[in-house]
């Protein structure tokens, strides 16, 4: 399967940062896989990514599931969608009680990541949509010769660090 990549011809050659509150959420839709492929879209206000990623070398869905139990820690933390031949990196680094998720492109032949968003954020404007995607994706029906599910484990785990940060 041949990778597709489609991104928002009106991505500044500089990042604006992106300030999200409760009426401003990003959005993080992941799709049905297929052939060890994933497609992917991410928005958020002015913003758009979309990008079909692969499970080789790893697993970037339980890598996501596994950066926010991290991130609910207080642990800044990276994962990587490959794109093969290029990569996005979803940094996400906890301050105070705002999150700041930087969104880089990175290639084989270039080792200086390439930031193209980033977004300040709390709680519910980033975390929550990332959490809830995870869970929509865990209920989509899928061969598992295509892809794998979330590690059950890893999943409760988050499941109870969401429940805990909402009623706290």
């Amino acid at each position: 399967m041949r990778n597709k990549n489609v991104q928002d011809n009106r991505l500044p050659s500089r990042t604006a940062v992106n300030y999200l509150d409760n009426t401003k959420v990003m959005e993080l839709n992941l799709g049905n896989p297929k052939n060890g492929w994933i497609p992917i879209t991410f928005k958020s206000t002015d913003f758009e990514l979309e990008f079909i990623a692969s499970n080789i070398p790893e697993n970037p869905i339980d890598k996501l599931c596994e950066s926010l139990i991290l991130l609910l820690n207080g642990i800044a933390t990276e994962f990587c969608w490959n794109l093969e031949p290029e990569y996005y990196f979803f940094s996400l680094d906890p301050k105070e009680k705002r999150i700041n998720l930087i969104i880089s492109k990175n290639s084989k032949t270039s080792k200086i990541p390439n930031p193209i968003f980033e977004s300040i954020g709390d709680f519910k404007s980033i975390i929550l949509p990332m959490y809830r995607s995870l869970k929509k994706f865990n209920t989509l029906e899928f061969n598992e010769k295509d892809w794998t599910k979330i590690d059950q484990k890893k999943l409760d785990k988050l499941t109870e660090l969401i429940t805990q940060r909402k009623n706290g």
